[in-house]
């Protein structure tokens, strides 16, 4: 029992971290931003120069309360002291470094040069950019845009990339482009890798916007709304190779859509602003997304789908999964799209968007459908409707799928407007409702978002 315990604290004294090799306590200093990863030297002889063979670093003058030149003094000292001079992975964000006019500070101005000089190197795969200032466009930035080794780069902030001279990065295969980044659409076809494309931005900044890429797999469009709504004269999207496409478009009218098939796409999210233009073309993007396996409708999109006077949906022939989200909830529509789906196992329906069109919310527009589409006597399985308000639309549609759903297996309902007698009348209303699935088992739940 004495000797139990004795080894019982001679465990607890053991200092386990520090008995891991060097490259490993490395590996897990690299997660951390620099100035933490350096301030670990206080805590042995061991880990007193240990981050000096730090490939990976993290500078972001947010972090503490250090005057311009403190800032610029203490990475030119962490940059000068590394064993090993190629950096790997570097985040630079400098966010602070301005004086009264809005102007980049001399002393980050001078020394960012530097720091990207010294990283732009054989080894660097990721790189980090963020820079809170107006039309800030140094030449030495450069050097990243023809950097053989970057694999991943992201860049934010006031940065107009429209004039580099020259864009080559034969290996990059992530770019993420953050709010106020503005570059020309040449930009792209220097990536001959690019394999994940991220956007964030303001319409006013892209007057048109094209992707020719046959690498690229992934591509997020997320708009930003401005005071004016600007426009976009045109998309252009080249991407035969896109396996995800996420679309969020709200501010800006975009007159043109110029687009190919999708022919490898599996998921795609789309949220666009039901304006005449945008529901002149979404019928193009649509076809253009018929081999999708997901597919998710903001509740601006779904309106799109309404207002369309002559409503023409491609077959979704792969189509498992179907989200819609409603500002009203409109049966015809989704009585149009099932048709189309004749493969789909879940359907997702949820109210919860803002009465852009109508002041009202409409009377029942159900009619009962000539035939039954063949997803819902085949293959759905799971039915979840959120934000259910029990209105007589949409207990007639509730009553349609659970009749006609012959293999339905679950039927969630999310109420509205919560409460234990809601959720209890429901369940009373479903339960004399006819089953086409003997296995269908029906869940109403109270909705607890905000």
């Amino acid at each position: 029992m004495a000797e139990t315990s004795t080894a019982s604290k001679r465990s607890m004294g053991t200092d386990i971290i520090s008995s891991l090799p060097n490259s490993l306590l490395c590996h897990i200093l690299s997660f951390l931003p620099t100035l933490y990863a350096v301030r670990t030297s206080i805590l042995s002889r061991q880990w007193r120069h240990l981050w000096k063979d730090l490939q990976v670093f993290d500078f972001d003058d947010t972090e503490h309360n250090w005057s311009n030149e403190r800032f610029a003094a203490f990475i030119d000292a962490v940059l000068s002291q590394l064993r090993f001079p190629h950096i790997r992975n570097l985040s630079l964000s400098c966010q602070r470094g301005l004086d009264d006019n809005k102007v980049i500070d001399d002393a980050i101005d001078n020394a960012i040069g530097r720091w990207i000089r010294a990283a732009a190197g054989p080894c660097l795969q990721e790189m980090i950019l963020y820079f809170n200032y107006e039309e800030f466009y140094p030449d030495y930035v450069d050097g990243i845009f023809t950097c053989a080794s970057l694999v991943s780069l992201t860049l934010g902030g006031d940065l107009d990339l429209n004039d580099i001279p020259w864009v080559y990065l034969p290996l990059l295969k992530d770019l993420t482009l953050l709010l106020g980044v503005s570059v020309e659409h040449d930009f792209i076809s220097g990536c001959p890798a690019l394999e994940n494309l991220y956007i964030d931005y303001y319409g006013s900044l892209y007057p048109k916007i094209h992707f020719l890429s046959p690498s690229l797999k992934r591509l997020s469009l997320f708009e930003v709304r401005e005071f004016d709504d600007p426009i976009i004269s045109e998309i252009q999207m080249d991407t035969p190779n896109l396996e995800y496409l996420r679309i969020f478009l709200t501010g800006s009218c975009v007159t043109t859509l110029v687009i190919s098939d999708f022919p490898k796409i599996r998921e795609a999210c789309l949220e666009i602003a039901p304006l005449d233009e945008h529901v002149a073309w979404l019928p193009k993007l649509l076809q253009a997304l018929s081999k999708t396996k997901i597919l998710d409708f903001g509740w601006w999109t779904t309106e799109c789908l309404v207002e369309a006077p002559n409503l023409h949906l491609p077959e979704f022939s792969c189509l498992h999964e179907l989200s819609l989200c409603y500002s009203n909830f409109n049966s015809g529509v989704l009585i149009k799209l099932l048709c189309c789906c004749p493969k789909l196992q879940l359907l997702e329906i949820d109210i919860n968007g803002v009465q852009y069109f109508r002041d009202q919310t409409p009377q029942s527009s159900w009619t009962q459908p000539a035939s039954v589409p063949s997803c819902v006597m085949s293959h759905l399985n799971i039915f979840e409707f959120t934000s259910y308000s029990d209105s007589s639309e949409e207990r007639e549609f509730l009553a349609y799928i659970l009749q006609n759903a012959l293999v339905l297996k679950r039927l969630i309902i999310y109420a509205k407007i919560g409460s234990f007698e809601k959720e209890e009348h429901i369940l009373s209303e479903i339960s004399v409702l006819p089953r086409g699935s003997s296995i269908c088992q029906v869940e109403a739940r109270i909705l607890t978002r905000r």
